[in-house]
């Protein structure tokens, strides 16, 4: 069995390789202002078969299409993402349009399963404490849903000191519609790995997933079936875990993402309840820019 190695490299940017196949899972390396630096640039990658990215936004997909232009590498992403990728100049050979549902082979063994996910509730209030409740916020239309977000959206380039000339300069390379959360689940001999890159999911396509490693974001106010969560990030997490039934678990999307407005989530009491509440399922403290080997199976 071929190991799996994986790379944190903050946000929900992560590269995989299993065996000599190297994955990508979102290009998001040239951070926001404040944010801590992900220690790799786009351009000094050299060998990528797939980036797999999960949503539109600047904090998924700034570097995706440097990385294909230097690499070659086929993008895996949504109608919105790949509308953005065309634009930059990537060639419609290297692009994989989805929308979920659908199987992508990126080896004999290895295939990578592509789930509809949901994006996290923007237009909801929420809090950087794991362990605070937020209530309230349902059944707000997306007509309301889309003014709020794009509200919010405007906002960010005046959140902290040079975020003006962040922006503009990312601004082609990147959406402000989120066009279709994706959620991926990798299955290889050596183990299987979902990656959910936001903070929502379905329950009927989250149910018994089973994956070896899940690797969750935990940040601002998720989203269930389609409406606000109504509860902490704790609530959350240890529902999404009963649901999935990984037999690892490590957690994304919880560091600092534009400090001092969007700062990192304080997680105590959401890892403090995974262990005393799931006992059967492994944290894994995956440290920032450490290739890391996975011991997924016995």
């Amino acid at each position: 069995m071929p190991p799996l190695e994986l790379e944190w490299f903050g946000c929900t940017t992560y590269r995989l390789r299993v065996g000599a196949l190297v994955l990508m899972f979102d290009a998001y390396l040239d951070k926001a202002p404040g944010a801590e630096p992900a220690g790799l640039r786009a351009d000094v990658i050299d060998r990528c078969d797939y980036v797999f990215v999960s949503h539109a936004h600047f904090d998924h997909m700034v570097d995706a299409a440097d990385i294909a232009r230097r690499t070659g590498a086929t993008v895996v992403a949504s109608y919105e993402t790949v509308r953005v990728l065309r634009a930059e100049g990537i060639r419609d050979e290297q692009l994989l349009p989805v929308s979920g549902g659908e199987t992508i082979v990126c080896a004999d063994d290895v295939r990578v399963r592509v789930l509809p996910g949901l994006h996290s509730c923007l237009f909801a209030a929420s809090t950087s404490d794991s362990g605070s409740s937020c209530l309230g916020d349902l059944h707000v239309g997306h007509q309301q849903r889309r003014r709020t977000t794009a509200e919010l959206f405007a906002l960010l380039p005046h959140a902290t000191p040079g975020a003006v000339d962040y922006f503009t300069r990312v601004a082609d390379r990147c959406s402000s519609d989120d066009g279709g959360q994706l959620v991926f689940h990798l299955d290889s001999p050596g183990g299987s790995v979902l990656v959910s890159a936001s903070s929502g999911y379905w329950t009927g396509l989250s149910r018994d997933l089973r994956p070896d490693l899940a690797i969750l974001a935990l940040n601002g106010r998720p989203n269930v079936d389609g409406e606000p969560f109504q509860g902490s990030l704790a609530d959350y997490l240890l529902g999404y875990v009963h649901l999935l039934r990984p037999r690892q678990v490590t957690l994304c999307h919880h560091d600092a993402l534009l400090p001092p407005v969007a700062p990192a989530v304080d997680a105590t009491e959401a890892l403090r309840r995974l262990t005393d509440e799931a006992p059967d399922v492994c944290y894994v403290d995956l440290p920032l820019l450490t290739p890391t080997t996975l011991a997924l199976r016995p």
